[in-house]
């Protein structure tokens, strides 16, 4: 019994040496580990710095906007922002968490030139998002988007923007500049406080790498399924100052430029080409030359019948909206627009095709319908021999001129026109003392008569001819001659005012001119002033006036719905132009008696198709759509039942403009 005691004694004994040798090493191991964690915990603390930062940025667009925004929705708004938030992140610290690996595994010498990249990448980074979050408010003030590409586009005109910036948002730029200075400051005092700590062993070093960068590879992707997580699958409202907030500024930055350079991103559903082609021409039901593979929409222009050709004028008018119009139902800041509506004839519901400068002049001089794509100004495909008013009249005999106060090479309009037919550019350089130089360009006055004397000049050489006049009064920051400001302060509403007493004086100085009578004058905004709300796609803002008139054109008012790619085939139509061409467009000189009215709206990425009936379908990035209805009174846009049908025409038209440009349908016309 006492040898059973004493052997049970020693097993005890010799398990309990055993436990006391694997307990340390245990914990050795657990401190190794821990000890290669160390060199990460920076990287830890800078995430949550700026998810914070984040999160204060959508508190403040809540406080902001909170009269459009449904409170149900400001939890999900918060988690989805979250999510766009840990995968944006992710991305960011890939680099630093791979530069933390190398110098904590090697030598403290060789370590040494990764750590200062690290905190140089971090600090750069750092300002970056920090500064785009600054700007984020502005920029939607103005856009109604987080920034996106636009706001590196304009970096590629400084001159114009620096003007911009000093003389329209001087306020913000001191606010936004004492801000960025004192996080730099901040920013570099944090990061002074790092440590070159290296891990225990490199093997503790490889095993913690390992862990950390796939944890970092699935934030960034933040999905298991067959495509990352994007912004898409951030937004979730109908609200669309809903689902921007639940971005982030330089998430929404990267994923519009990552699109821009791609030059063909399509998040829409897929069509078969033959079935976009079949369904815009079961709508539009032109009378279609035969179809070939090169050119499948080229249709026949029916031409009101004239002894003569006509010439063309285009007055594009910058950021005039519907809503400064009393005649279109909005404020009364434009008098002569409503007087030539008086005595013209006048669309009372035209709608532009987006909302920037380069998608109307796609539209007014191409009629091309918009994609979720940069407008054809801006693509290299279409710089040459493309569809264009001015290719085309040129070939008919026609002088043609692009007539502008400002830089013509801005958005690339330069090269743009040049390469489709136009034999003349006007810009700020062909000018002789303006009275006004702004900074975008000179006055509309002083634009206007180089217009008029231009127009001189062709008629007395006895040549037809064909100009885009546009203006830039009415351009952020409202810059106007002293001799109608009269002291008042720079706005919106006194540049309209102004752009509007210049389109006057124009209107009555061509009216006594012997040419008048034998010129179609088409006064049309490229877009309207600002395009906001909480809306999808605010269709209010998309509402423009165009009134057209000279050349015996009499009073009548046109109430159908129509679009701004409408335009080119009706003013070739009333000009007597006889001609096959591309566009999917209406002659609205000449339209069926059953004729439904339509506009194609292109609000960033999504599209949307509005009916004379207030039908308004929507196609949604990453293959979604919605069904809406329109009530043209008060503007408001309600839930409307599924209709399948509609769905598939609106899906055709977001698509056809890519399919367009990519197979070249309005390259090298023939018949033009």
């Amino acid at each position: 019994m006492a040898r059973k005691a004493k052997a049970l004694l020693m097993n005890q004994s010799s398990a309990s040496d055993s436990n006391s040798e694997t307990a340390p090493a245990s914990r050795g191991m657990i401190k190794c580990l821990t000890g290669a964690l160390a060199p990460y915990l920076h990287i830890l603390y800078y995430v949550l710095l700026f998810i914070l930062i984040y999160a204060l940025t959508r508190l403040l667009g809540v406080v902001i906007y909170r009269d459009v925004i449904d409170f149900n929705e400001v939890p999900r708004l918060f988690l989805n922002g979250l999510r766009t938030d840990i995968s944006g992140l992710g991305y960011l610290m890939a680099l630093p968490v791979l530069l933390t690996f190398l110098r904590s595994a090697l030598p403290l010498r060789a370590g040494k030139p990764f750590f200062y990249l690290e905190k140089g990448w971090l600090y750069l980074i750092g300002l970056l998002v920090f500064f785009l979050e600054l700007c984020t408010f502005p920029f939607m003030e103005e856009y109604s988007v987080r920034p996106n590409r636009l706001f590196v586009e304009y970096l590629v005109y400084p001159e114009e923007l620096i003007k911009l910036m000093l003389r329209g948002h001087l306020t913000a730029v001191a606010a936004v500049t004492a801000l960025m200075a004192a996080f730099a400051f901040f920013l570099y005092r944090a990061l002074g406080r790092i440590r070159e700590t290296r891990s225990p062993s490199v093997l503790a070093a490889i095993l913690v790498f390992i862990l950390l960068g796939g944890l970092d590879f699935i934030a960034a992707r933040s999905s298991f399924e067959h495509r990352p997580f994007n912004l898409a699958k951030a937004s979730f409202s109908t609200s669309q100052i809903v689902n921007n907030l639940a971005a982030n500024s330089g998430y929404s930055l990267i994923t519009s430029v990552k699109a821009a350079l791609s030059e063909n991103q399509n998040t829409y559903q897929t069509m078969e080409p033959r079935d976009i082609l079949a369904l815009i021409k079961e709508d539009t039901r032109f009378n279609y030359a035969p179809a070939t593979e090169e050119n499948p929409t080229l249709n026949v222009l029916a031409p009101v019948n004239r002894e003569r050709k006509l010439n063309i004028v285009i007055i594009l008018e910058e950021s005039l909206g519907a809503q400064f119009s009393k005649t279109l139902g909005g404020s009364d800041f434009t008098p002569e627009l409503d007087r030539i509506y008086a005595e013209g004839w006048g669309f009372t519901r035209l709608y532009a095709t987006g909302v920037r400068s380069v998608r109307g002049i796609e539209a007014v001089t191409s009629g091309f319908t918009p994609t979720i794509n940069t407008a054809v100004v801006k693509r290299e495909k279409s710089q040459k021999n493309f569809f264009n008013l001015g290719g085309l009249l040129r070939k008919q005999g026609y002088s043609t001129a692009f007539i502008y106060g400002g830089e013509s090479h801005f958005d690339n309009m330069r090269s743009f026109f040049l390469g489709n037919g136009y034999d003349t550019i006007i810009d700020i350089n062909s000018y002789d003392n303006p009275e006004f130089v702004a900074s975008w360009g000179v006055s509309d006055e002083d634009l206007f008569n180089k217009a008029i004397s231009h127009f001189d000049e062709e008629h007395q050489a006895g040549r037809l001819f064909y100009s885009l006049v546009f203006t830039s009064s009415n351009h952020d920051p409202y810059e106007i001659p002293d001799k109608f400001a009269k002291g008042a302060p720079r706005s919106r509403e006194n540049a309209v005012r102004y752009a509007d007493y210049a389109l006057g004086r124009f209107y009555d100085t061509v009216k006594t001119k012997p040419y008048f009578k034998d010129t179609i004058f088409l006064v049309i905004a490229d877009h309207d002033a600002r395009a906001g709300g909480s809306d999808l796609v605010p269709v209010k803002n998309f509402h423009i006036p165009g009134v057209l008139f000279g050349a015996g054109i009499e009073k009548r008012s046109e109430d159908h719905v129509v679009s701004q790619i409408d335009i080119p085939k009706t003013l070739l139509s009333l000009a007597g132009i006889a001609a096959e061409v591309p566009l999917p467009g209406y002659d609205l000189a000449s339209l069926p008696e059953d004729f439904q009215g339509r506009a194609l709206l292109q609000f960033y990425q999504n599209f949307a198709l509005l009916r004379d009936d207030g039908s308004l379908m929507m196609i949604l990035p990453d293959a979604k759509s919605a069904s809406r209805r329109y009530d043209f009174k008060d503007h408001h846009i309600s839930e409307a039942p599924a209709n399948p049908a509609l769905e598939k025409l609106a899906l055709a038209y977001a698509l056809l403009g890519e399919l367009a440009y990519q197979k070249g349908y309005f390259l090298n016309c023939p018949g033009t």
